[in-house]
């Protein structure tokens, strides 16, 4: 039988690349036809996805983070390719929050045995219209989640911090930098099974459960269910958040007057006052007006699927 090819697709800022390699080259040794794709500033994830798949990979690894999958995804979908794909995450990111929602690690050795017991996962994925940060009409997927409101300014302080307290201390220094510059936006959410206008904090449309490095936003979140659920911060005060966060952490839902669960199968968002920056697996991509809508092609993901039966 011929070997089965396989394309490492790694994130160019990774510490120690050259022995992340050899040690994926030893693991897959037999039976595989190892190949690697480095990103740079102008060729991303999305290209080297693209470029993997035209050479005729049967399985692609996103060695990465939330960013790059989301690229990753981009470029597959995109292509229109009909020959099945299995995709696989070494989660060398910074957040590396969907890999939580996929139960993986960055064990090569793991991941060697999931994808020989074939334990993957079809995961839902959603398209979003929007405006870009160009004005211009854009459409994107993502399987993990994007939010409106406080995360985009999140994700712009993230960017230009220097990482010295690690992922966990960038991500709290910067919620807390964000909520004291944030004003609440008036929005206007129509949906199939819930109308809602009002100011808001954040909005979170929900494939996976976590965001902002293990923050547990959308406790019931399943990225098999093909639902979108959304978690609606409304007047929540700095306080509300901080007395919370260990709720959150621990995936458990916000009693809160202000705090908004449910599920839906789509959803349109306009905002009331200024366009709200839309936040997308830790990416700024734009601002409202935004409609989500799921995509008629789901994906599959080597994961343990005790994991998503969990949520």
């Amino acid at each position: 039988m011929p070997n089965t090819k396989i394309t490492f697709i790694i994130h160019a800022k990774l510490r120690r690349i050259s022995s992340l390699k050899s040690a994926i080259e030893t693991m897959f040794a037999t039976g595989y036809e190892v190949n690697f794709k480095s990103t740079t500033k102008t060729f991303g994830a999305k290209n080297s996805a693209i470029e993997a798949i035209e050479d005729g990979s049967e399985i692609i690894i996103i060695c990465g983070g939330d960013g790059s999958i989301n690229e990753t995804v981009n470029g597959f979908l995109e292509t229109g390719h009909s020959h099945h794909i299995n995709f696989g995450v070494l989660p060398l990111g910074t957040g590396n929050d969907f890999a939580r929602s996929l139960g993986v690690n960055k064990n090569i050795e793991a991941l060697k045995l999931l994808i020989e017991n074939r334990k993957f996962i079809d995961v839902s994925v959603f398209r979003m219209n929007f405006t870009d940060k160009n004005t211009q009409q854009n459409s994107r997927y993502y399987v993990n989640i994007a939010d409106i409101g406080l995360g985009g300014f999140v994700v712009k302080n993230v960017s230009m911090s220097s990482k010295i307290l690690g992922a966990s201390g960038t991500y709290f220094t910067a919620i807390i930098s964000s909520f004291l510059q944030f004003k609440k936006q008036p929005v206007q959410l129509t949906s199939d099974s819930l109308e809602w206008t009002g100011n808001v904090m954040s909005l979170c449309m929900a494939n996976g459960k976590y965001f902002g490095n293990g923050m547990c936003v959308s406790p019931e979140a399943n990225i098999t269910d093909d639902r979108l659920q959304l978690t609606l911060l409304g007047n929540v005060s700095i306080w509300d958040y901080l007395k919370n966060m260990s709720k959150i952490k621990k995936g458990k839902k916000i009693p809160h007057p202000e705090i908004l669960y449910t599920a839906v199968k789509q959803c349109n968002i306009i905002s009331k006052g200024i366009p709200c920056p839309i936040d997308m697996d830790g990416e700024f991509i734009g601002f409202t007006p935004l409609e989500v809508r799921l995509a008629d092609k789901k994906i599959s993901f080597y994961g343990n699927a005790n994991s998503v039966a969990e949520n």
